[in-house]
């Protein structure tokens, strides 16, 4: 399956980690270089920031543009794809993970989400499938409004992807709220981000702090129609849930992620 890691090309510190985790880890990548944030003039941000509710950074464009790019990449190859981040940390085990997505025949429109963040889900109550010799299993996912630093989608779902981000949206909210999407969660989850891993809050290279101008909607009342859309699909999804589902954290297993901190 091939793997793509979506990272700025100044991004030397990040790009020396990524390259010793995969070789660790025995996987073949591809870096993507990420669209840079100072390409984009001021009249660019307002013109995206109209089309999204909430206030809009020009670190959130680049990062829409950026996975945008990736799924424009995964259509041209036809084939399922890992997506990551370049700060994502991999479980020692992934490979395994990778594998049984790869050897799957699951409907066009399965997107699996790799990814651990701290806050909770609402989820079905049982298991798609689990896979015995790994322990790992896949839970249909009804609300995630974080992350995209760890995913796995197919040409099909990238295509469609494309078509429904013709216009900004807050990438990681709104891909995982769209309505066709079969989004599953893959636990224990075997990606998360440095930042969330143990004694790594301070490390420079992987924590960029924006101080950036924040750009809002022009408009209140576009502003509060699209802030009642989502809402909207909120409930869409939880009615689709139903009695079906339950919240809470996504699974982990820390030890499972054993970092070289000489290289972090």
């Amino acid at each position: 399956m091939n793997i793509f890691i979506i990272s700025r090309k100044s991004e030397n510190a990040r790009r020396h980690f990524q390259s010793r985790q995969m070789a660790r880890l025995g996987l073949e990548y591809r870096f993507l270089d990420a669209f840079e944030a100072s390409d984009l003039s001021p009249e660019d941000c307002q013109e995206a920031a109209n089309h999204w509710p909430s206030p809009t950074l020009r670190q959130d464009i680049a990062c829409f543009t950026s996975h945008r790019m990736a799924w424009n990449a995964v259509v041209e190859r036809n084939e399922k794809t890992v997506i990551l981040e370049d700060d994502a940390v991999l479980s020692s085990d992934i490979a395994d993970v990778i594998r049984t997505i790869r050897d799957r025949d699951d409907d066009w429109n399965y997107v699996y989400d790799l990814e651990f963040v701290p806050l909770p889900h609402i989820m079905a109550k049982s298991p798609l499938w689990t896979d015995d010799p790994s322990g790992y299993r896949a839970t249909r996912v009804f609300q995630n409004r974080l992350g995209l630093a760890g995913y796995v989608i197919g040409p099909r779902a990238a295509a469609r992807m494309l078509e429904d981000t013709k216009s900004y949206a807050l990438v990681d909210a709104y891909f995982w709220h769209r309505s066709w999407i079969a989004a599953v969660q893959i636990e224990p989850a075997p990606v998360v981000q440095l930042r969330f891993l143990e004694d790594s809050a301070n490390k420079a290279p992987f924590l960029r702090a924006s101080e950036d101008d924040t750009f809002r909607p022009k408009s209140r009342l576009s502003k509060h129609l699209m802030r009642l859309r989502l809402e909207l699909v909120k409930a869409r999804n939880l009615l689709r849930a139903g009695l079906r589902s339950e919240k809470r954290q996504i699974q982990m297993d820390v030890a499972k992620f054993p970092l070289d901190h000489n290289n972090v």
